[in-house]
């Protein structure tokens, strides 16, 4: 039998199992699909977490528990068939396995009819009564626990992990094992629990199932739990009322206000089944509209929220005229400011990972015979063979390989250079040669110090393997560098591929390096898809296709790159469960759609198979930075630094944080930084220009102009224009204003806010039928928007005063209510609740939200920007002062 390994593959046997493939993958394992060869059926085998298996007592511990719950006999209870141990020791559960579909699966196709919800959730109670019952509390209710079989029943599953609770106190003491989102108030406290805990799930699950979200949301897992603890459920419009009581009863915070078990839960489920119809009663209207016009605060919400996002914003604006920065979406960050010449970079390399380590660089391969074909393969090898080194000594901080695209960004090229501007000590020169399928490759590795060559490898495939050559050069710069290399080693940096699908993901690497100049990420995608196509096991390929795609995405903002961003990511997990970058962009993914404590538990997935992975920590810093932790932010970012020291994209994104900290001067010194080392870099003028609007200074918009316009010669783009179009508006440059935002929607017209930006610039010039026309373009997208971020108060502000203005009082009533649930003191969702309020035609609510706005720190020069505010601030009972 093969030892078993922390990723099978089919055909891999383990006792009398056979792996068929696997069934899904989550927090706590891996689920694999497997024959049982000796009953001849079909089973789900469960291996948990190495670190579950790291000590006797948390082994006993879960085995203990698993076999309680196989125990459990009932239709509604996912069964085990029993606990057994793998050759290495590890343990894993073998259940039954279940044909159909999760019940997550099912709610994102929409909300569930009332009736079905409610049998689902009967089925639930049922199923938990009877693990109650057993003194069994399953601590982690979810829709990804629940199975739907074809035959139309619920089983929950995965009692293995929940923990035995004493019969005689019925209640476990603990940490807060769970997931955010769905755990108890006294779970999130890590307070005692007990069937109560599941009671309030089972609550959180059946309106998520009615309505298609969760009923307490925030933009960080701090943000959610903190709603736990201390806001009402969203509010439930048309669900029946006597649904609506379960469901208020389940989430009572006070365990003892809520049903004491599920069997009394389950007989007010039956009633309000036989008598549910749709509620006639509508929330009250005492909250407010959101307007829509989001502000530079609103944009840096409606992007991605960690260090991924595309768009960062400028300052507050709330209506209109929007500053674009295009903050490339690589997620590399520089440290704050320094320009790291050797001795500071040798302070921070002592100090993150103790001195007298290997410093590594590996210079670009020299292209024999010039060949243009071989030039992106020259690159991406560059990129790769980097990558790889890197990987080898994950965790041991001996081995400090510069980022391929430092060396790229500083050109350098002699190891010399390498010493004196990035402290390399160690030195990779190479050079690659392909004529037909004949590859020569050879690699030297050269002591920087005294130019001394260490070692020379001249390596050749004729059957054009660049997989086996890489490996092969790898394996002898280990040696060279006394690092013991294993096969699995290699296979943990990629994994196989066959030789073409090999050279076209190196072709993409190449590519992608400057994926901001025109073109690349369209070439990067297809050397990908033909990558993938050519061997469909190639897990790197479709990882790294999974992540052009979410550039694609941070670039056009169309819905659609997002699909199939998901769909690479996680064809590549079920491939290779052990690759970073694939948790690395699902992080980024779940940052974009509003997700960001998906997004933290992926950088942390990351972070452990590579504690030093930039991307995967700069991801944490952005979020510390969201759930306002600043300092921890600050240190975390200045840890990626470290590890992508000098690279233009890191001055860019340091620069996108100043400038989301409001410290312009700062962005700005950064941006320049960037400037020096890519002059031909269109996007970071971008980001300048829209920089030096954010001030607020007129005696820089000159200089905004100029960034601007340099930016659109070197290559135009729609974010350039719509700042361009946003400068010109702030002058009060009407027609130019319509101009320039009319370009930037020829070049991409899938972008809502840039229709934003449109609309009012016809406002101003009275041009109202176009104004309508360019409205009903922004309805489409907003609803698309509002799909894929649900919880972004801003986006739900947005549409409501698009709802309000197109007189659907009842449909912006609704997002009124569910922006200011969800950001009830944020000034730019109170002073689009304002506008929103205005258009109505409810001029006291529009005074009193503006004057909230005011209170909580809004721009009274942002209102006077917008058109449609013109008469509410000649109002004698407006405050400008927002008392």
């Amino acid at each position: 039998m093969p030892e078993l390994k922390y990723g099978l593959s089919v055909g891999d046997e383990v006792g009398n199992y056979r792996i068929l493939g696997i069934a899904g993958a989550g927090g706590m394992g891996v689920v694999y699909r497997a024959l049982d060869r000796k009953l001849e059926r079909t089973v789900a085998l469960k291996f948990l977490p190495a670190e579950l298996n790291a000590s006797e007592k948390e082994k006993e511990r879960f085995l203990k528990e698993a076999r309680t719950a196989s125990s459990l006999d009932h239709p509604n209870v996912g069964v085990i068939h029993g606990v057994e141990e793998a050759s290495d020791g590890r343990s894993f559960i073998v259940m039954a396995f279940y044909e159909g579909e999760s019940l997550a699966q099912k709610i994102r196709g929409g909300p569930i009819p009332f009736r079905e919800a409610t049998e689902i959730a009967m089925q639930m109670a049922q199923g938990l009564a009877a693990a109650h019952a057993r003194n069994i509390v399953h601590r982690d209710v979810k829709p990804s626990n629940v199975m739907l079989t074809q035959h139309g029943l619920a089983k929950i599953v995965d009692f293995g992990l929940a923990r035995v609770v004493s019969s005689a106190s019925m209640t476990q003491t603990g940490g807060t094992s769970g997931t955010v989102g769905y755990m108890s108030p006294e779970q999130t406290l890590g307070k005692t629990v007990d069937q109560r805990t599941d009671i309030w799930a089972l609550g959180v699950v059946l309106a998520e199932m009615i309505t298609g979200q969760r009923p307490f949301r925030g933009d960080s897992a701090p943000a959610v739990m903190f709603a736990i603890l201390n806001q009402p459920p969203a509010p439930m419009e048309g669900v029946p009322l006597e649904l609506q009581k379960v469901i208020y009863r389940a989430l009572s915070k006070d365990p003892a206000s809520r049903y004491a078990s599920c069997e009394e839960m389950l007989a007010d489920l039956e009633a309000a089944r036989a008598n549910a119809r749709p509620s006639s009663q509508r929330a009250p209207v005492d909250d407010a509209a959101p307007t829509r016009s989001l502000t530079s605060k609103e944009l840096q919400k409606y992007v991605e929220q960690a260090s991924s996002s595309a768009w960062a914003a400028g300052a507050p604006r709330r209506r209109g005229w929007q500053t674009w920065l295009l903050a490339i979406a690589m997620l590399l960050v520089v440290l704050a400011g320094l320009s790291l010449v050797p001795p500071i970079r040798q302070l921070i390399n002592d100090r993150f990972f103790g001195g007298g380590e290997k410093h590594i660089a590996v210079l670009p391969f020299d292209n024999i015979g010039n060949d243009p074909a071989n030039a992106a393969l020259a690159d991406g090898l560059m990129e790769s063979l980097t990558s790889q080194l890197s990987n080898l000594d994950v965790g041991k901080q001996s081995l400090w390989v510069v980022p391929a695209s430092v060396v790229r960004s500083r050109k350098i090229s002699d190891p010399s250079l390498a010493l004196k501007e990035l402290g390399a000590n160690l030195v990779v020169k190479g050079s690659i040669q392909r004529m037909g399928s004949d590859i020569h490759l050879t690699v030297d590795l050269i002591d920087a110090r005294n130019l001394r060559q260490i070692g020379s490898s001249a390596l050749e495939d004729r059957t054009g393997d660049l997989g086996a050559l890489q490996d092969e050069a790898v394996a002898r710069l280990a040696r060279l560098m006394s690092i013991k290399v294993t096969a699995e080693m290699l296979r943990a940096t990629g994994g196989k591929a066959t030789p073409a699908a090999y050279e076209s993901y190196l072709k993409a690497l190449g590519y992608m390096q400057r994926y901001d100049k025109q073109g690349n990420l369209d070439l990067a995608i297809q050397a990908l898809n033909g990558a993938v196509q050519s061997d469909p096991q190639f897990a790197l390929g479709f990882a790294e296709l999974g992540e052009a795609y979410r550039l694609k995405y941070q670039l056009e903002q169309n819905p659609k790159w997002i699909d199939e961003a998901s769909a690479n990511s996680e064809k590549a997990v079920a491939l290779d469960d052990r690759l970073p970058v694939v948790y690395v962009t699902l992080a980024r993914l779940h940052n974009t759609m509003g997700k960001h404590d998906l997004a933290v538990q992926e950088f942390q997935h990351a972070l452990t198979l590579n504690p030093r992975d930039a991307d995967a920590l700069s991801g944490m810093a952005r979020s510390y930075e969201t759930a306002g932790r600043t300092a921890e932010a600050e240190t975390t970012y200045k840890k990626a630094a470290a590890l992508r020291p000098d690279f233009w994209d890191g001055y860019n994104e340091l620069g996108n944080f100043y400038n989301r900290q409001g410290k312009y001067a700062e962005a700005i010194a950064q941006y320049r930084r960037a400037i020096e080392l890519t002059p031909d870099n269109a996007q970071v003028y971008t980001n300048l220009g829209g920089t030096y609007i954010n001030t607020g200074d007129p005696k820089l918009f000159a200089d905004a102009e100029q960034a601007l316009k340099k930016s659109i010669e070197l290559g135009p783009s729609y974010p350039a224009y719509a700042n361009l179009g946003n400068l010109y508006a702030i002058e009060k440059h009407y027609p130019e204003a319509a101009a320039m935002t009319e370009k930037a929607l020829q070049l991409n017209d899938k972008n809502y806010l840039v229709w934003n930006n449109l609309v009012v610039a016809y406002e101003w010039l009275k041009e109202e039928d176009k104004a309508d026309g360019a409205r009903e373009r922004m309805r489409g997208l907003l609803e698309q928007t509002v799909k894929i971020k649900p919880q972004d108060a801003i986006v739900q502000s947005q549409l409501a005063w698009l709802y309000a203005h197109q007189k659907l009082r009842e449909k912006a009533v609704t997002r009124i209510q569910t922006a200011l649930a969800l950001a009830p003191d944020d000034p730019d969702v109170l002073a689009n609740v304002g506008s929103a309020y205005e258009v109505i035609g409810d001029r006291r609510h529009a005074l009193e939200y503006v004057s909230r706005a005011l209170q909580k720190g809004y721009a009274l020069d942002q209102l006077k920007n917008d058109p449609e505010l013109q008469d509410l601030i000649a109002d004698p009972n407006f405050q400008p002062n927002g008392k």
